[in-house]
């Protein structure tokens, strides 16, 4: 009867160290390019796929689901920029331990800024985020960007493929430093 005692306890605290999912339909990432120092639009990736293990957040993001809602703009930045027949996927890796937010109940949040470290194109750099995280429930929780991660295109070597992009559409400039905002829920 103890060993059925214990093993249930067991299994208890590994459920409660359950990985949370990320959630794609309840999850967002959005970028802005400016263009000619005067021209900015929105993008957005897609899909978002990843989990976090209370202690490490880990995020896959499929380079084919970024969408510019211009075809051909998409290409390029495909072809000449993310290198996506060689990288298929940005990764985003972030330490964030349970005990950071074991103090949220339903509802509540609290802001921490996060390093993030990013991998476009096979070049890996940590960028800081100052992050809301949300507890939803004792299941769900939400992150999201305080203000716009500014992710500098030259840290990831991308500079060369922006170049090919100007050249291509006849642009003066399109600027270096990127704007990223994110929004991305987990259950368990």
């Amino acid at each position: 009867m103890k060993v059925l005692a214990l093993s249930l306890a067991l299994c208890a605290g590994f459920a409660n160290a359950a990985t949370w999912q990320l959630d794609n339909e309840q999850s967002s990432l959005h970028f802005v390019s400016v263009k000619n120092d005067l021209v900015a639009e929105a993008h957005a990736f897609q899909t978002l796929n990843g989990s976090w293990d209370e202690k490490n957040v880990s995020v896959t993001i499929p380079v084919s689901s970024m969408q510019t809602n211009i075809p051909i703009r998409n290409d390029r930045i495909w072809q000449y920029v993310l290198q996506a027949e060689q990288f298929a996927n940005i990764q985003i890796k972030a330490p964030l331990t349970s005990d950071s937010i074991a103090e949220l109940t339903a509802g509540n949040s609290v802001v921490q800024d996060i390093p993030l470290t990013a991998t476009i194109a096979g070049q890996s750099a940590v960028v800081n985020a100052k992050v809301r995280i949300t507890m939803l429930n004792g299941s769900t929780l939400q992150a999201a960007t305080e203000a716009p991660v500014m992710l500098d295109t030259n840290q990831f070597k991308l500079g060369a493929g922006i170049a090919k992009l100007q050249e291509l559409a006849g642009l003066k400039r399109i600027d270096p430093m990127v704007p990223v905002t994110f929004s991305v829920r987990f259950s368990k």
